[in-house]
């Protein structure tokens, strides 16, 4: 059965040469916790090309 877990994460977007950094948060649903982990850091990279998350956290 899914469950919602929320997750937060630093972001690091490249992007012409220049690096931001910056913080992402959101809720996903799945039923365990590695695969919600699996399912924010791709939501996380299809939101940009450059896009890595870090420090991902999810409870």
């Amino acid at each position: 059965m899914a469950k919602h877990w929320n997750w937060n994460a630093t972001v690091v977007e490249q992007k012409n040469g220049k690096r931001r950094v910056g913080s992402a948060s959101g809720e996903v649903k799945a039923p365990t916790r590695k695969a919600a982990r699996d399912a924010a850091r791709r939501e996380v990279e299809r939101k940009g090309s450059g896009r890595t998350a870090y420090e991902l956290r999810v409870f």
